[in-house]
Protein backbone atom coordinates (compact mmCIF):
# COMPACT_ATOMS: atom_id res chain seq x y z
CA UNK A 1 0.00 0.00 0.00
CA UNK A 2 2.83 2.16 0.90
CA UNK A 3 4.47 1.58 -2.39
CA UNK A 4 1.01 2.39 -4.29
CA UNK A 5 0.98 5.91 -2.69
CA UNK A 6 4.56 6.76 -3.40
CA UNK A 7 3.84 5.83 -7.21
CA UNK A 8 0.64 7.67 -6.92
CA UNK A 9 2.59 11.04 -5.50
CA UNK A 10 5.17 10.46 -7.86
CA UNK A 11 3.17 10.66 -10.80
CA UNK A 12 1.40 13.61 -9.29
CA UNK A 13 4.84 15.46 -9.10
CA UNK A 14 5.81 14.55 -12.39
CA UNK A 15 2.16 15.86 -13.49
CA UNK A 16 2.14 19.26 -11.89
CA UNK A 17 5.87 19.62 -13.32
CA UNK A 18 4.81 19.20 -16.67
CA UNK A 19 2.23 21.29 -16.48
CA UNK A 20 4.43 23.95 -15.42
CA UNK A 21 6.90 23.66 -17.96
CA UNK A 22 4.38 23.48 -20.62
CA UNK A 23 3.16 27.14 -19.58
CA UNK A 24 0.49 26.34 -16.37
CA UNK A 25 -2.97 26.72 -16.87
CA UNK A 26 -3.32 27.23 -20.49
CA UNK A 27 -1.15 25.49 -23.17
CA UNK A 28 -0.76 27.03 -26.22
CA UNK A 29 -1.42 23.47 -28.04
CA UNK A 30 -4.02 20.69 -27.17
CA UNK A 31 -4.87 17.27 -29.04
CA UNK A 32 -8.02 17.18 -30.21
CA UNK A 33 -8.93 13.58 -30.00
CA UNK A 34 -12.22 14.20 -31.94
CA UNK A 35 -10.66 14.84 -35.09
CA UNK A 36 -10.33 11.78 -37.29
CA UNK A 37 -6.04 10.87 -38.36
CA UNK A 38 -5.29 10.85 -42.34
CA UNK A 39 -3.19 8.09 -44.22
CA UNK A 40 -0.73 11.24 -45.06
CA UNK A 41 -0.82 14.25 -43.17
CA UNK A 42 0.74 18.43 -43.54
CA UNK A 43 0.98 19.21 -40.56
CA UNK A 44 2.38 22.84 -41.43
CA UNK A 45 1.15 23.85 -44.27
CA UNK A 46 1.93 27.31 -46.40
CA UNK A 47 0.08 29.86 -45.02
CA UNK A 48 -2.99 30.55 -47.70
CA UNK A 49 -5.37 33.32 -47.88
CA UNK A 50 -8.69 33.59 -49.91
CA UNK A 51 -10.96 36.19 -49.86
CA UNK A 52 -13.42 39.01 -52.15
CA UNK A 53 -13.11 41.88 -52.78
CA UNK A 54 -14.98 44.89 -54.72
CA UNK A 55 -13.92 48.57 -55.40
CA UNK A 56 -13.79 51.20 -57.57
CA UNK A 57 -11.18 53.21 -60.01
CA UNK A 58 -11.70 56.75 -60.75
CA UNK A 59 -8.79 58.78 -62.91
CA UNK A 60 -8.10 61.20 -65.11
CA UNK A 61 -6.90 60.20 -68.40
CA UNK A 62 -5.81 61.05 -71.93
CA UNK A 63 -6.90 60.54 -75.38
CA UNK A 64 -5.18 61.90 -78.01
CA UNK A 65 -3.95 65.32 -75.91
CA UNK A 66 -7.42 65.69 -74.52
CA UNK A 67 -8.06 65.17 -70.97
CA UNK A 68 -11.16 62.44 -70.37
CA UNK A 69 -12.66 60.91 -66.65
CA UNK A 70 -12.12 57.29 -66.57
CA UNK A 71 -13.57 55.40 -63.98
CA UNK A 72 -14.00 51.08 -63.41
CA UNK A 73 -15.58 49.13 -61.48
CA UNK A 74 -14.12 45.62 -60.06
CA UNK A 75 -15.68 42.31 -58.04
CA UNK A 76 -12.97 39.74 -57.72
CA UNK A 77 -11.86 36.78 -55.79
CA UNK A 78 -8.53 36.87 -54.02
CA UNK A 79 -5.87 34.19 -53.66
CA UNK A 80 -2.37 34.13 -51.63
CA UNK A 81 0.34 32.01 -50.43
CA UNK A 82 3.38 33.00 -48.48
CA UNK A 83 6.18 30.79 -48.69
CA UNK A 84 7.97 32.66 -46.01
CA UNK A 85 6.31 34.94 -43.33
CA UNK A 86 7.95 38.27 -45.14
CA UNK A 87 6.70 37.52 -48.95
CA UNK A 88 3.50 37.24 -49.95
CA UNK A 89 2.34 36.09 -53.79
CA UNK A 90 -1.13 36.98 -54.62
CA UNK A 91 -3.60 36.94 -57.67
CA UNK A 92 -6.69 38.65 -58.26
CA UNK A 93 -9.74 37.27 -60.68
CA UNK A 94 -13.36 38.57 -61.57
CA UNK A 95 -15.28 40.77 -63.45
CA UNK A 96 -15.38 44.38 -64.30
CA UNK A 97 -16.79 47.11 -66.57
CA UNK A 98 -15.40 50.80 -67.50
CA UNK A 99 -16.90 53.95 -68.45
CA UNK A 100 -15.66 57.02 -70.22
CA UNK A 101 -16.72 60.52 -69.92
CA UNK A 102 -15.38 62.84 -72.82
CA UNK A 103 -16.58 65.93 -74.73
CA UNK A 104 -19.54 65.84 -71.84
CA UNK A 105 -20.72 62.84 -73.77
CA UNK A 106 -19.98 59.53 -71.51
CA UNK A 107 -20.43 56.13 -72.25
CA UNK A 108 -20.27 52.34 -70.44
CA UNK A 109 -18.75 49.13 -71.41
CA UNK A 110 -20.18 46.10 -70.62
CA UNK A 111 -19.18 43.34 -67.79
CA UNK A 112 -16.03 41.79 -69.01
CA UNK A 113 -13.30 39.54 -67.20
CA UNK A 114 -9.78 40.22 -65.88
CA UNK A 115 -7.69 39.45 -63.20
CA UNK A 116 -3.85 40.68 -61.50
CA UNK A 117 -1.02 38.87 -60.09
CA UNK A 118 1.07 40.46 -57.57
CA UNK A 119 3.49 40.04 -54.62
CA UNK A 120 3.97 42.01 -51.28
CA UNK A 121 7.23 42.16 -48.93
CA UNK A 122 8.15 43.20 -45.92
CA UNK A 123 11.69 44.71 -46.24
CA UNK A 124 12.47 46.30 -42.76
CA UNK A 125 10.82 46.05 -39.18
CA UNK A 126 11.49 47.66 -35.90
CA UNK A 127 9.64 47.03 -32.88
CA UNK A 128 9.90 45.46 -29.31
CA UNK A 129 10.65 40.76 -29.62
CA UNK A 130 7.63 39.34 -30.91
CA UNK A 131 6.82 36.87 -28.64
CA UNK A 132 5.55 40.05 -26.36
CA UNK A 133 5.27 42.71 -29.45
CA UNK A 134 2.12 44.73 -28.73
CA UNK A 135 3.32 47.17 -31.94
CA UNK A 136 5.67 47.13 -34.51
CA UNK A 137 6.94 49.18 -37.53
CA UNK A 138 7.66 47.74 -40.99
CA UNK A 139 8.25 49.10 -44.21
CA UNK A 140 7.13 47.28 -47.13
CA UNK A 141 6.94 46.98 -51.17
CA UNK A 142 4.24 46.07 -53.52
CA UNK A 143 4.56 44.80 -56.98
CA UNK A 144 1.30 43.83 -59.24
CA UNK A 145 -0.13 44.05 -62.33
CA UNK A 146 -3.69 43.60 -63.51
CA UNK A 147 -5.10 43.53 -67.00
CA UNK A 148 -8.82 43.64 -67.26
CA UNK A 149 -11.70 44.69 -69.72
CA UNK A 150 -15.08 45.50 -70.30
CA UNK A 151 -17.60 43.78 -72.76
CA UNK A 152 -19.54 45.49 -75.52
CA UNK A 153 -22.43 47.44 -74.54
CA UNK A 154 -24.37 49.77 -77.21
CA UNK A 155 -21.10 49.94 -79.11
CA UNK A 156 -18.73 50.51 -76.03
CA UNK A 157 -15.86 48.56 -74.70
CA UNK A 158 -13.07 48.36 -73.04
CA UNK A 159 -9.89 46.99 -72.10
CA UNK A 160 -6.98 48.35 -69.84
CA UNK A 161 -3.63 47.31 -68.04
CA UNK A 162 -2.14 48.83 -64.90
CA UNK A 163 1.45 48.23 -63.63
CA UNK A 164 1.08 49.18 -59.75
CA UNK A 165 4.08 49.97 -57.06
CA UNK A 166 3.44 50.56 -53.71
CA UNK A 167 6.23 51.75 -50.97
CA UNK A 168 4.06 51.29 -47.31
CA UNK A 169 4.96 52.07 -44.05
CA UNK A 170 2.87 49.76 -41.82
CA UNK A 171 1.98 49.79 -38.49
CA UNK A 172 0.46 47.12 -36.84
CA UNK A 173 -1.27 46.91 -33.52
CA UNK A 174 -1.82 43.65 -31.38
CA UNK A 175 -4.74 44.29 -28.93
CA UNK A 176 -3.63 41.56 -26.58
CA UNK A 177 -3.88 41.09 -22.41
CA UNK A 178 -6.83 39.05 -22.66
CA UNK A 179 -6.68 35.11 -21.88
CA UNK A 180 -8.70 34.79 -25.28
CA UNK A 181 -6.05 36.21 -27.29
CA UNK A 182 -2.99 35.62 -25.20
CA UNK A 183 -1.73 32.83 -27.85
CA UNK A 184 -2.99 34.52 -31.20
CA UNK A 185 -0.63 36.05 -32.85
CA UNK A 186 -2.54 38.36 -34.73
CA UNK A 187 -6.39 37.68 -33.35
CA UNK A 188 -8.08 41.24 -32.81
CA UNK A 189 -5.41 43.03 -34.50
CA UNK A 190 -4.99 46.45 -36.34
CA UNK A 191 -2.77 47.64 -39.75
CA UNK A 192 -2.47 51.11 -40.61
CA UNK A 193 -0.92 51.42 -43.94
CA UNK A 194 0.20 54.47 -46.22
CA UNK A 195 2.99 55.58 -48.51
CA UNK A 196 4.07 56.65 -52.18
CA UNK A 197 2.58 54.84 -55.04
CA UNK A 198 3.13 54.50 -59.08
CA UNK A 199 0.33 54.05 -61.33
CA UNK A 200 1.27 53.16 -65.18
CA UNK A 201 -2.01 53.08 -66.67
CA UNK A 202 -3.27 53.01 -70.52
CA UNK A 203 -5.84 50.87 -72.30
CA UNK A 204 -8.54 50.95 -75.52
CA UNK A 205 -12.03 52.18 -75.72
CA UNK A 206 -13.80 51.32 -78.18
CA UNK A 207 -17.41 53.35 -78.80
CA UNK A 208 -19.35 52.82 -82.42
CA UNK A 209 -16.39 51.06 -84.44
CA UNK A 210 -13.95 53.49 -83.84
CA UNK A 211 -10.78 53.09 -81.10
CA UNK A 212 -8.85 55.00 -78.55
CA UNK A 213 -5.86 54.58 -76.97
CA UNK A 214 -5.87 56.31 -73.73
CA UNK A 215 -3.21 56.54 -70.91
CA UNK A 216 -2.89 57.74 -67.23
CA UNK A 217 -2.48 61.30 -66.62
CA UNK A 218 -0.79 60.59 -63.20
CA UNK A 219 1.79 58.72 -62.70
CA UNK A 220 2.82 59.59 -58.83
CA UNK A 221 -0.02 59.33 -56.24
CA UNK A 222 -0.06 57.77 -52.99
CA UNK A 223 -1.90 54.84 -51.33
CA UNK A 224 -3.31 53.66 -47.67
CA UNK A 225 -5.53 51.81 -45.93
CA UNK A 226 -6.50 49.60 -42.88
CA UNK A 227 -6.38 46.06 -42.07
CA UNK A 228 -8.97 44.74 -38.76
CA UNK A 229 -8.23 41.40 -38.00
CA UNK A 230 -11.80 40.62 -36.38
CA UNK A 231 -11.06 36.68 -35.84
CA UNK A 232 -7.53 35.29 -35.93
CA UNK A 233 -8.23 33.94 -39.12
CA UNK A 234 -10.12 36.41 -40.60
CA UNK A 235 -10.22 40.37 -41.36
CA UNK A 236 -11.72 43.20 -43.05
CA UNK A 237 -9.50 45.05 -45.17
CA UNK A 238 -10.65 49.10 -46.72
CA UNK A 239 -7.91 50.97 -48.89
CA UNK A 240 -7.61 54.04 -50.85
CA UNK A 241 -5.09 55.51 -53.42
CA UNK A 242 -4.91 59.12 -54.49
CA UNK A 243 -3.85 59.93 -58.34
CA UNK A 244 -5.53 62.85 -59.71
CA UNK A 245 -8.56 60.58 -58.72
CA UNK A 246 -9.71 58.57 -55.37
CA UNK A 247 -9.99 54.71 -55.62
CA UNK A 248 -11.49 52.42 -53.45
CA UNK A 249 -11.21 48.98 -52.65
CA UNK A 250 -12.99 47.07 -49.79
CA UNK A 251 -13.01 43.29 -49.24
CA UNK A 252 -12.85 39.88 -46.67
CA UNK A 253 -10.47 37.25 -46.42
CA UNK A 254 -9.87 34.01 -44.38
CA UNK A 255 -6.22 33.06 -43.73
CA UNK A 256 -5.60 29.11 -43.72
Amino acid sequence: MKRLFSVLAALAALTVAARAADGGEHPRFEYDATAPEALWAWNDPVPWRVGVEGGRAERTVKIGGAECDWSADSAEGVLSVAPWGWLEFYGRAGVHRGKMERGGHSAKSGTGAGGALGARANLWEIGPERDTAAWRVAIGLQAEYAYRSGGEKDGAKAQWGEAFFFLPVDYHLSFRGTQRSAYATDAHAMDLYAGPACSLLDGDWTENGTKFSFRGNQAAGAAGGMRIWVLPNLCVEGSLAWFDGTSWRAGLQYRF
